[in-house]
């Protein structure tokens, strides 16, 4: 199996490649707990956060099931730059000729207002909503009352081409394989995946927390399982923002990216290269304020199968601020809080 990223390990699999129920919970896990800046109106939705941070959303996907239901070959797996939440399989029929995209997220705001518009199915003994388009089809399969693991099928086509198959035909059948790995979702350190990644099993709300002292009555709003927010609750009239300034707050995300170095360019002051506390980070001018690029663990790489140019992945906490001019004192209470790798 061409896997460009991460494999799935062999004890998820019996010799014939069919999905075995297993015990993919992970070690005895200590009581949730939550930051204590988190807003009231933001508890409960950080306790939420919190437990589906927990679960690993590659090792949702297999890629066996997706090769069945797609007559495709299965060509990489890999962890989302948008958030650890989040992985993408995608499938080819040979080099340069992609298929099919399978972009899985855990931890969707999903509520009875959101259900309503999707149709309810029953997929494998699961209770599962069904959105239908043209070329794409995604299963929610809720996880509660306001949250669900999503799953999107998009077919790799032209806008004048249909897919081979209709999405939804391919999703559901992949859907209901997956069906024994879904009613007992692999957790991160459960084995499911390898190499394991270690950032998910930290919260980014403490990281988060480390600049509440930048804000008048500050607090941290959770932004999903992978981002905090931390930013001032104290009213002021808008005020116009210099150009290249963004808000007045600090956002944290785990992430999946490239070599950030590739930002450096000589000649080019929008971004540089420092190193805090171990780690490399790279500070970046963007449209709308600073984006601090910190590299968690650079001895944990996954390939990029379909990349030509070698780049690997690492675990990034990427760090949103108004401007660079005190992003790097930023970064510092960050790693000072979340502790070494």
């Amino acid at each position: 199996m061409l896997i460009g990223a991460v494999a799935l390990t062999a004890a998820c699999t019996d010799s014939g490649g069919e999905q075995q129920p297993q015990d993919h919970g992970a070690p005895q896990q200590t009581e949730l707990r939550i930051e204590p800046g988190v807003s009231e109106p933001y508890k409960a939705k950080a306790l939420a956060d919190t437990k589906n941070r927990a679960i690993d959303a590659c090792g949702l996907h297999d890629p066996d099931a997706a090769q069945k239901a797609t007559g495709d070959q299965a060509d990489e797996i890999l962890p989302s730059s948008s958030g650890l939440n989040e992985c993408d399989l995608r499938l080819h029929q040979g080099e340069f000729k992609a298929t099919w995209t399978m972009h899985l997220e855990v931890g969707v705001s999903y509520d009875a207002s959101r259900r309503r518009d999707d149709a309810p199915e029953k997929l494998g003994g699961m209770d599962v909503f069904v959105s239908e388009q043209e070329r794409t089809c995604t299963v929610s399969k809720p996880i509660d009352d306001n949250y669900a693991v999503q799953v999107r099928a998009s077919a790799s086509v032209l806008s004048n081409e249909k897919p081979a198959k209709p999405p939804c035909e391919v999703l559901r059948e992949y859907v209901t394989a997956l069906a024994p790995t879904w009613q007992d979702m692999p957790k991160y350190g459960s084995g499911r995946t390898q190499p394991e990644l270690t950032l998910p099993k930290l919260d980014p709300c403490a990281a988060a927390a480390a600049t509440l002292d930048m804000f008048e009555d500050g607090y941290l709003e959770t932004g999903g399982p992978m981002s905090c927010t931390a930013r001032s609750a104290k009213l002021t009239p808008p005020q116009k923002r210099d150009k290249g300034v963004g808000r007045p707050e600090v956002t944290v995300l785990w992430t999946m990216n490239t070599n950030p170095s590739k930002l450096v360019k000589a000649g080019d002051d929008t971004a540089r290269e420092v190193t805090v506390e171990g780690h490399k980070v790279v500070l970046s001018k963007v449209s709308f304020g600073c984006t601090s690029h910190i590299v968690w663990d650079d001895q944990v790489t996954i390939d990029q199968d379909n990349r030509t140019d070698g780049d690997e992945l690492t675990q990034q906490i990427r760090v949103q601020t108004a401007t660079c001019d005190n992003a790097e004192e930023i970064v510092k209470k960050i790693l000072a809080k979340v502790g070494q790798r």
